[in-house]
């Protein structure tokens, strides 16, 4: 089973991370941060990078997605890369 993470600038550690922790523990599981680009995504408090293993374009079709909070928010879902592979992903994904 593929599950998303998807970040982008400004995400809220916990919202990422906490849901990282169980979901990873799944059998059968494969867990990967996803990014407009893979590298490293600042977290809302600027304190903290997570690394992106994959651009969005390399994971199209997971199985399950998780968006995590955080005041960047505003700006992935107005429009751009990330809201556009959240709409394909959506098409093929379980949840």
């Amino acid at each position: 089973m593929d599950i998303a993470i998807v970040l982008y600038d400004r995400f809220t550690a916990l919202d990422a991370i906490g849901p990282y922790e169980v979901l990873s523990r799944l059998p059968g599981a494969r867990v990967t941060f996803i990014a407009g680009a893979a590298g490293l995504v600042g977290t809302d408090n600027g304190m903290l990078t997570v690394q992106a293993e994959a651009s969005l374009a390399e994971l199209p079709s997971p199985d399950v997605v998780l968006v995590p909070g955080g005041p960047g928010e505003v700006a992935a879902r107005a429009g751009g890369e990330v809201l556009d592979w959240l709409r394909a992903a959506h098409a093929t994904s379980t949840w």
